[in-house]
């Protein structure tokens, strides 16, 4: 960047101005921890918002995150990119910016063992999505119960999963065990509808991601999974 500057300067231009700080009026700023599947912090993932003209951040040696500077109350896409993890996607929306996430960073072992039990092979030309149904926020550091017994669609047709207990994939469940986790891989580029539909009614008002009336719209990325929290209403 430092080479690149004497040239921005002589055409007229200036390197923009940084972000602001999170909890600065006027915009959104998400913050949180990544883990891995241990609980071990992952320093070094660089999240993104690719959709706008803001600069990337990376977690740091305990996993935590700022990603401040993001419009107020908009739905963005965020990436998150590790060389140790499989590129995931984020869908959001800013108003949940007071909300601390905990992430999980998704090793490559996983997505291969979904695709392994499912007798299918990963096409890097194309992305997967995974989703996680919890009953409730965490707002104690304690995870709320997963959500069994829900089904799931997607608009465009194909082939939903269903996790077991311990998260991979079931060739022969139909519907939400235990882990409340599922999806669907090898999906076309472009934005899926996703309909989650739980023994006490849709899930579709009660998500921390995009939500619309007839569904969640899941944004698809080559090569990344798209990585979905949803709260489901519960009897």
């Amino acid at each position: 960047m430092h080479r690149l500057l004497p040239l921005l300067l002589l055409v007229g231009c200036s390197p923009p101005d940084p972000p602001p700080e999170c909890g600065t009026d006027g915009f959104a700023c998400f913050r949180g921890v990544f883990f891995d599947l241990v609980g071990a912090a992952v320093e070094g993932l660089e999240l993104c918002a690719p959709d706008l003209d803001l600069p990337c951040t990376t977690t740091d040696a305990g996993g935590a995150f700022t990603f401040p500077g993001l419009p107020e109350e908009t739905d963005v896409v965020i990436t998150a990119v590790h060389e140790d993890f499989v590129p995931t996607v984020f869908p959001q929306n800013t108003a949940w910016d007071w909300y601390a996430w905990n992430k999980a960073a998704v090793p490559p072992w996983v997505l291969d063992s979904h695709a392994e039990r499912l007798d299918t092979t990963l096409d890097p030309d194309r992305g997967h999505v995974i989703f996680l149904l919890w009953e409730g926020l965490n707002l104690d550091g304690v995870d709320t119960d997963r959500v069994p017994g829900v089904t799931a669609e997607l608009a465009g047709g194909g082939d939903v999963f269903y996790a077991d207990g311990v998260g991979l994939a079931s060739a022969t469940a139909t519907e939400t065990t235990g882990s409340g986790s599922g999806g669907a891989l090898n999906r076309p580029v472009g934005t899926e509808t996703l309909r989650l539909d739980a023994p006490a009614g849709p899930c579709v008002e009660h998500s921390f991601s995009f939500a619309h009336d007839d569904g969640v719209p899941v944004p698809i990325r080559a090569g990344f999974i798209s990585a979905v929290d949803v709260i489901c209403p519960v009897e």
